[in-house]
């Protein structure tokens, strides 16, 4: 009788921790449905990150026609390149393989250029000056809860980055080639009209190439509440006015859940782009 009431017990104790087990695991899969149902609902207000055409907010959103301030009102940390670690050195346009229908390939193993004295989960984002052709440099941060907008997205439409160009195929979601692309999205740090935040890219390398990106970041930080070092760096050949593509990094600081070190390339299929100056047409059909 005392060894099957001990069995009993170890039983009873057994079930306990497995339901345990199993509502932390429901917990955490209704967190992340939860901040995946924020990200579309944004989406369809017109409110997510990265897929700007530049038009005016609509109904109740907040106008921002600000270009150094951020959504608190609080001034931008206009930093410099130097003050993080310098992928410039460790990454070139020769190690990006040529577009060959994906939006972007894998760079270092997918593993970020953040060195160890880089790494901090103290929220903070910043970004770099415009170099002597008025081209974006590059976009720092630690994304944290504290850095996520409480506002909707406002007006970029003032803001015309290097090779801007508003040439329209029907063919294109939106019928816009090209696209004010935040590096760092709106739905990371709230930027708007930062002219130091945007640059001209197509549609595809917007939505294809780095919305996933930052979706899978926001979704990370409101399901976990932890933080996610960021930097964004466009690259240009030479003194072309258009870059060839972004290098998005990423690496999660409490923990190893967040990581990747991606090239998106600034292309859109079936369409010729001239990088210098922006002029862009259909692709001669081979």
């Amino acid at each position: 009788m005392a060894n099957n009431r001990r069995r009993r017990k170890r039983s009873q104790k057994q079930g306990w921790k497995r339901l345990w087990r199993k509502g932390i695991s429901a917990l955490l899969l209704v967190l992340l449905i939860l901040a995946f149902l924020r990200i579309q609902a944004d989406e369809n207000a017109g409110g997510s990150g990265n897929t700007e055409n530049g038009g005016n907010a609509g109904p109740g959103q907040v106008q921002e026609t600000h270009t150094n301030v951020d959504v608190q009102g609080d001034p931008i940390y206009a930093g410099d390149p130097t003050d993080s670690a310098d992928s410039e050195d460790l990454f070139t346009l020769d190690m990006v393989p040529p577009y060959s229908g994906k939006a972007y390939a894998d760079i270092n193993g997918d593993v970020p250029f953040f060195t160890e004295e880089e790494m901090t989960s103290e929220a903070f984002h910043e970004y770099w000056p415009l170099d002597d052709l008025g081209r974006c440099t590059g976009a720092y941060a630690c994304v944290g809860p504290e850095t996520l907008p409480k506002q909707k997205r406002g007006d970029i439409s003032m803001v015309k980055p290097t090779g801007w160009n508003t040439n329209r195929y029907d063919d294109i979601d939106g019928e816009m080639l090209f696209n004010r692309c935040h590096l760092i999205g709106h739905l990371l740090t709230g930027q708007d009209a930062n002219e130091r935040n945007l640059v001209t890219g197509t549609r595809y390398m917007n939505v294809e190439g780095m919305l996933p990106f930052e979706e899978s970041v926001v979704m990370y930080v409101e399901g976990t509440g932890h933080h996610v070092m960021y930097r964004v760096r466009p690259y240009f050949d030479g003194d072309d006015l258009v870059c060839s593509g972004v290098l998005m990094e990423a690496k999660s600081v409490e923990d190893p859940l967040v990581q990747f070190c991606a090239f998106c390339y600034n292309v859109q299929p079936g369409i010729t782009i001239d990088y210098a100056t922006g002029g862009n047409w259909r692709t001669e059909p081979q």
